[in-house]
């Protein structure tokens, strides 16, 4: 009996802890806004990084000053806190790269959870987008604080 009461405990520890890794979210049924969908193309290539960033959908618009501007739905798919980085890259008509900030963003992600990231176009000029994702895993973009020395000779 004294098993089955230690069991009992381990089992609902177990399922209460599991449960604070992720998210409820609550939401209008009928939203009011209603955002222009894009279609897209997917390259995937690793399907943790999938599960861990799963692109729901993407959404575009025009800010006030005639820029394009792109939102992506990205959801968690494990049932744990998952980090990943992200960049996007705007494209001219011409299919040339513009200026886009080299640094990586990082978003972390509740088992579970659906964010949005939005980018704005650099340029007036841009009329098409790439959005990379990374695994963070082992990756910065931030020089470390404490530099390793070099070996002495």
């Amino acid at each position: 009996m004294k098993y089955l009461h230690a069991l009992f405990a381990a089992t609902v520890l177990a399922l209460a802890s599991a449960g604070c890794a992720t998210v409820n979210t609550v939401e209008p049924a009928n939203p009011v806004g209603k955002a222009d969908k894009v279609p897209d193309k997917r390259i995937i290539t690793n399907e943790t990084l999938n599960a861990i960033a799963y692109v729901v959908e993407v959404d575009r618009a025009k800010t006030p000053g005639g820029f394009e501007q792109v939102q992506v739905q990205l959801q968690n798919m494990k049932a744990g806190v998952k980090n990943v980085n992200y960049r996007f890259t705007w494209f001219d008509i011409n299919g040339i790269a513009l200026n886009t900030d080299p640094v990586m963003k990082s978003l972390s992600l509740e088992g579970g959870e659906t964010r949005v990231i939005q980018d704005v176009a650099t340029s007036p000029n841009a009329v098409d987008w790439k959005l990379s994702l990374y695994e963070s895993v082992g990756r910065t973009d931030t020089p470390a604080t404490n530099p390793p020395r070099s070996p002495r000779p």
